[in-house]
């Protein structure tokens, strides 16, 4: 058996999160808890479960260096990949869409659409804490900041 010469990770511990116990941050008003984040899981993934309402979701974005994967719980999306098709998507969906792919979501029920999210690596979690703290510190959250923010985690928008 090997010895720890003090170099070895932290042994990750095992989680159970029941709903309504992650954490709860607000990024551009949306509902969401972070249910693992990136230190939870050694920094392999995060997992983010979001709350929209109708009309609501992220306009058409891409990330270099995350994979996302999206599985629909409650409501109807519509999801676009790349320039494809719009494709409505309900309860039970799983989206996947690897890194350097643009992709965008939005409600389009009538009724609070949710979905469980995660990156691979972990990382979103951070993005949406920061988005979170930076609109509610009071120190305003121009679009310089935000754009500060997108570059810091890779996260970067395309206009309609």
């Amino acid at each position: 058996m090997a010895q720890d010469n003090g170099t070895a990770a932290p042994r990750l511990q095992p989680r159970i999160v029941k709903p309504g116990k992650g954490e709860d941050v607000r990024p551009f008003g949306l509902n969401m808890q972070i249910v693992l984040s990136t230190e939870d899981t050694g920094g392999a993934f995060s997992a983010i479960y979001a709350e929209h309402e109708p009309g609501k979701g992220p306009m058409k974005h891409m990330h270099h260096h995350q994979d996302e994967y999206a599985f629909i719980i409650e409501g109807t999306y519509e999801v676009v990949v790349n320039d494809g098709e719009p494709q409505h998507c309900g309860p039970g969906t799983l989206i996947y869409v690897p890194r350097g792919n643009t992709h965008s979501f939005k409600n389009i029920g009538t009724s609070t659409a949710r979905l469980l999210d995660w990156s691979l690596p972990g990382g979103q979690d951070k993005y949406f804490r920061e988005v979170h703290q930076r609109q509610t510190s009071g120190d305003g959250f121009t679009g310089n900041a935000l754009a500060e923010v997108n570059a810091k985690y890779d996260t970067h928008y395309f206009a309609p």
